[in-house]
């Protein structure tokens, strides 16, 4: 849930801060004191496109900080720990920064985070949902993701398979199509792709070979100074004064020291003598090299004509050699590929033909588990909309086949409504009432934002064009909800504000040529007045201060 909103510098509002409960908040005030700036600000922290427009008039930057408790958001909590981002005691401080200049940058616990990740995290804690929204619940295209959501783990794993086996049926399709369309390209580049071949098989290419023919070529370069270093190297272990002669006299000097005082010398002569055997080791080993050093002009001709030609395929293909092994095998496999084509392209069909059946069986049963749950997902919306005084008005999910299947299913899949009798089903983006869209956003949002798991949602005035009792049950309803999850909703309607939890009155101020906007919880007689102002307009009167109160008390019981 949002705690606490901080705004500086933001369209008329030079520095406010708000404090949100749990439970059901409500924000009124005059026309243009400043509401919907308010939400815009919150928007922006869940990711909404920034404008220079926002930053206050005369400054560099304008600046929004919202405080959020994700104790109850286990998926918000799975993201920030995808994106390493570091969670201090289950709160969350999300900051973002405005431009003049038209840029932006997020942060979240002080950490820089892209605009679409900010949106990925804050889509798990935060709803807004604006009083002429299109977006997901208006959209067909958006209703059976709802119907998804709605099903949770009923059919996820059918959901997974169906999936899972798509994708492959796509791949290979694309595949078949992707060699049908290359049909004479393929031809061309066949030439080009023996000529490679031929060229890396005919270097025989050897992994680790370059590091060897460096070390080969390095030595005979070097070899007069090598075999100088070699002989000498052997001289002083076989000369006339040559050390290992005189540790085989020592170590005869030890033997009979040994023999009076051996624990003092045994271990001293058994070290000597792995010295002498490490000598004389050595002294074979440099007596080898030594016969075998010995400039092959001819032979290293032959390494660096060797070099030249593996450093010039690396230049040629961007590649190492071990890389280049990698490529020859793939161009091996292509050309094979491009050879048998119509034995590919047969095979290729088959697997298509059955991944196709495979998707047709699963996309049906999967349609079959979904027409369970959209019964039981329409009687539970048809049921949050009666109750919102919309009493005859009737809803359907409706599923008609897919001329051909997609990622999603083989079947379209359509919220129809028909808000009053003996009018007939449509689609819910063309109902002409507000009031009656106001309702029947509020009740799949009751629905929805429930099975989403999200901890808080904010209404911009969903009660547009609503009253009456009508108005009454809308209230009802937001509060009902608010019991779930926190609800920050900006109302005229005074059911609503008398049902909230925390009313906060927006008001502005002008003071040196300049608008502020001001934000106070209302309590006792402020907010009466508040609401009797919302219930007779501009004068507050007697009559609309004990109807105020009557409706406080009223809905504070219920």
């Amino acid at each position: 849930m949002l705690q606490t909103l901080s705004i500086k510098q933001f369209a008329i509002i030079d520095e406010l801060e708000v404090h949100f409960g749990d439970g059901l908040t409500v924000l009124s005030g005059e026309t243009g004191a400043g509401k919907s700036i308010i939400i815009d600000a919150i928007g922006q922290l869940i990711g909404m496109r920034a404008s220079s427009n926002y930053v206050r008039h005369g400054e560099k930057k304008a600046v929004i900080e919202g405080i959020f408790d994700i104790d109850e958001s286990k998926e918000a909590m799975s993201i920030l720990e995808a994106l390493d981002i570091d969670i201090d005691e289950d709160f969350l401080l999300v900051k973002r920064e405005i431009f003049s200049t038209g840029k932006s940058l997020c942060r979240v616990n002080n950490q820089i985070v892209t605009l679409q990740d900010l949106r990925k995290i804050m889509q798990e804690l935060l709803d807004i949902h604006g009083q002429h929204e299109t977006q997901t619940l208006l959209k067909q295209k958006y209703h059976l993701q709802l119907l998804d959501n709605y099903a949770e783990d009923t059919y996820s794993n059918l959901l997974n398979d169906y999936v899972s086996t798509y994708d492959q049926y796509n791949a290979k399709r694309k595949e078949l199509q992707d060699l049908e369309s290359a049909d004479q390209a393929l031809l061309q580049r066949l030439d080009l792709l023996k000529f490679q071949y031929e060229e890396l098989q005919e270097a025989k290419l050897v992994e680790g070979e370059v590091k060897q023919l460096e070390s080969d070529i390095k030595r005979i370069q070097n070899s007069e100074n090598l075999s100088l270093a070699l002989n000498n190297a052997h001289l002083t272990l076989t000369d006339e004064h040559a050390i290992t002669d005189r540790l085989y006299e020592l170590s005869n000097q030890l033997q009979a020291i040994s023999h009076i005082l051996p624990e003092k010398y045994d271990t001293l002569k058994e070290e000597v003598d792995q010295f002498y055997y490490t000598l004389e080791d050595a002294k074979h080993q440099l007596y080898d090299e030594l016969t075998n050093t010995e400039f092959d002009e001819q032979y290293l001709n032959e390494l660096e004509s060797r070099m030249n030609l593996l450093n010039d395929l690396k230049r040629k293909y961007g590649k190492d050699i071990n890389e280049l092994i990698v490529y020859q095998t793939k161009l091996d496999d292509e050309i094979n590929k491009i050879e048998n084509y119509e034995e590919s392209t047969s095979q290729l069909r088959k697997e298509i033909d059955d991944l196709y059946d495979k998707v047709m069986q699963l996309g049906t049963k999967l349609s079959k588990e979904r027409r369970t749950v959209a019964q039981k997902l329409r009687n539970h919306i048809v049921e949050e909309i009666q109750n919102l005084q919309m009493k005859d008005a009737n809803l359907e999910i409706s599923f008609k086949p897919l001329e051909k299947p997609n990622r999603e299913g083989i079947e379209f899949v359509e919220f129809l409504i028909s808000p009053n009798k003996g009018e007939p089903l449509k689609s819910l983006n063309k109902i002409a009432s507000g009031g009656e869209l106001s309702r029947i956003m509020l009740a799949l949002k009751t629905i929805f934002v429930k099975t989403r798991g999200q901890t808080a949602i904010l209404f911009d005035e969903v009660d547009s064009g609503v009253s009456g009792q009508a108005a009454q049950k809308m209230a009802e309803k937001m509060k009902d909800l608010a019991t779930y999850i926190q609800v920050i909703c900006i109302s005229h309607l005074p059911q609503v504000a008398t049902m909230s939890d925390h009313h906060l009155y927006i008001s502005k101020n002008s003071k040196d040529d300049r608008t502020t906007t001001h934000v106070q919880e209302l309590s006792g007689d402020d907010r009466v007045d508040e609401i009797a102002r919302m219930i007779s307009g501009a004068s507050v009167t007697e009559l609309s201060r004990q109807n105020a109160k009557e409706m406080i008390e009223q809905n504070q019981q219920t």
